[in-house]
């Protein structure tokens, strides 16, 4: 039991990752109707700005983290600019100028960073031992698991228990709707863009300390991201949660029970399933209130 406990554990700290790559593309999304194809990239840029500052510049890993978290709504403030200045239709042309933004960002980090795959290795320590469960919790899963879960809960404290927050909520829901109440629309959605950008900066570190590093390594998180805000709804803060423990508990006991070469079919099946139950209405709209 010791080892599917493990796996349990490793899943939820890969579902609370998840979440957090959803996150800031939810809030995104939800201000613009944009899909950003870019988003994953934003993540490795914010990976391989902390892998540097750790690598060349040899600062300790947890100090790269303010820092990621600072530069990289500079870098979703851009985006913004640049999708505020596009003609109709605005959301094919939004997919073009992201996805061009994505090939430059991969060809950036080949020039920079190689071919090579990076990784940013912290010292493997035991922080917490169960042992009646033989559980054993490590520094990078205590790592990965509470700096996902205290940005899910201060993201949901701040859409749901702030005046501020509740405004980008309506914004998100229906901006006419929301510019008639009075609510500064522009504001709001460089409000999204910036809190995006600070999940996102916080989203790169925790990743190249988890995951390897390499040029083409944003796709994936690009694709969680769009799927777990289709599956959970946008700026839905706990059915994303839900959504995100979902795939990480999925990806974690395949692996374990019948071989990681199934993870990307069951993960697959898994996506499937939640649109398909979405789009029946079973997923509860208010799990995240």
């Amino acid at each position: 039991m010791g080892v599917w406990q493990q796996a349990i554990l490793a899943g939820l700290s890969l579902g609370s990752f998840y979440t957090l790559l959803g996150l800031g593309f939810s809030l995104i999304f939800g201000v613009t109707r944009a899909f950003n194809l870019a988003h994953g990239d934003f993540i490795l840029l914010a990976g391989y700005l902390a892998f540097a500052l750790w690598h060349f510049w040899h600062l300790p890993f947890y100090a790269t983290i303010p820092i990621a978290m600072v530069i990289l709504p500079l870098a979703t403030l851009t985006l913004r600019w640049l999708l505020a200045r596009l003609p109709e239709p605005f959301e094919l042309n939004s997919l073009v100028v992201t996805f061009g933004l994505a090939i430059v960002l991969q060809n950036l980090f080949l020039a920079f960073f190689s071919a090579d795959f990076r990784l940013i290795v912290l010292p493997i320590e035991t922080v917490l031992s169960v042992p009646a469960w033989s559980l054993l919790v490590t520094a990078n899963q205590a790592l990965l698991l509470s700096g996902s879960l205290l940005a899910t809960l201060v993201v949901y404290l701040f859409l749901y228990r702030t005046f501020v927050g509740k405004a980008l909520r309506a914004t998100i829901q229906n901006r006419e709707g929301a510019a008639l109440a009075g609510i500064r629309v522009e504001r709001m959605q460089l409000l999204a863009f910036g809190v995006g950008g600070v999940l996102v900066g916080l989203a790169g570190p925790l990743m190249a300390v988890n995951m390897y590093l390499h040029p083409a390594g944003g796709l994936e998180p690009t694709l969680i991201a769009i799927i777990l805000t289709i599956a959970a709804g946008v700026g839905r803060t706990g059915s994303l949660l839900w959504a995100g423990w979902l795939l990480g508990l999925a990806e974690s006991c395949t692996a374990l029970g019948i071989g990681s070469s199934w993870r990307e079919l069951v993960t697959a099946l898994v996506l499937l399933a939640i649109l398909t139950w979405r789009s029946r209405g079973r997923i509860n709209p208010e799990l995240a209130s």
